[in-house]
């Protein structure tokens, strides 16, 4: 035993120096340039528009996986038009559309696994319309109280959805840490540099010598916005899909779980 661990300790090579530095320069250099993702991006988009089947939507029957499939068919959207953005140096319009894209991907997700997901998301839905509308009562031409009536009857009335606790729903209840890590690295740092009226969103608008300037600094890279945008696409694709495989093999005989994870995990 000890004469094959010196074997294997003369195979080893130490690295030479420098090479951390080097590792280092490689990741932020290919992060900086496009990636030649075109054929496996409109595989991925394709694949992911066939796990589209609902054609008319049921309305308040619907049920979490159709849910889901409505937030992957905007999810599509979006990334086409966070590529056009990035593609057109709207840097700004780039990085907002890839944070609605997470946002998206966070909720299709709490709708595929949660069983709940579609009422609360109708319950938010009628209060959120209560406050759309009540700025009526301010012109005189309906009255709070008709307004408050008119929403209740549309349904339970819920509270807004928080994006925070729908990632950690998913991280501690689903066994998805993903939605939690995807949140606080990308969700909370583009909601603070870009959405949010903030000191630092207004400091972009000043140069370090104190001159004002209509453009703001881009504080993020160009090309993420884009990047982030294909992987919630993709991992939002990848869950309904082992979703349906998993539906379509429960009960069926001589398909062992094993296999399905095999073929879910296999690379393209």
């Amino acid at each position: 035993m000890l004469a094959g661990m010196s074997e294997s300790s003369e195979i080893q090579e130490p690295e030479p120096a420098g090479a951390g530095a080097l590792k280092v320069v490689r990741a932020v250099v290919l992060s900086l340039l496009p990636y030649p993702d075109l054929p496996r991006r409109l595989r991925v988009r394709r694949a992911a528009g066939a796990l589209v089947t609902c054609r008319k939507w049921p309305g308040d029957d619907a049920t979490g996986a159709e849910a889901a499939q409505l937030a992957l068919y905007r999810m599509l959207w979006l990334q086409r038009r966070t590529r056009r953005a990035v593609r057109g140096r709207r840097k700004d319009e780039a990085a907002l559309l890839a944070r609605l894209a997470l946002e998206t991907c966070i909720v299709g997700l709490y709708c595929l696994y949660s069983g709940e997901a579609v009422a609360k998301l109708s319950a938010a839905n009628y209060r959120a319309f209560g406050r759309v509308v009540s700025y009526i009562a301010d012109t005189g031409l309906m009255s709070k109280e008709a307004i408050d009536s008119a929403t209740a009857t549309l349904g339970e009335l819920g509270p807004d959805l928080n994006i925070r606790s729908l990632a950690n729903t998913l991280a501690d209840q689903h066994h998805l840490p993903v939605a939690k890590r995807l949140y606080a690295a990308y969700y909370v740092p583009l909601s603070h540099f870009f959405v949010h009226a903030n000191a630092f969103t207004l400091m972009r608008h000043v140069s370090q010598d104190g001159a004002l300037h209509r453009d703001p600094e881009f504080s993020w890279a160009r090309r993420p916005a884009a990047r982030l945008a294909d992987a919630c696409t993709g991992l939002l694709a990848g869950h309904i899909a082992r979703q349906d495989v998993q539906r379509a093999c429960r009960g069926t005989p001589g398909i062992p779980a094993r296999r399905v994870d095999r073929r879910l995990t296999r690379p393209a």
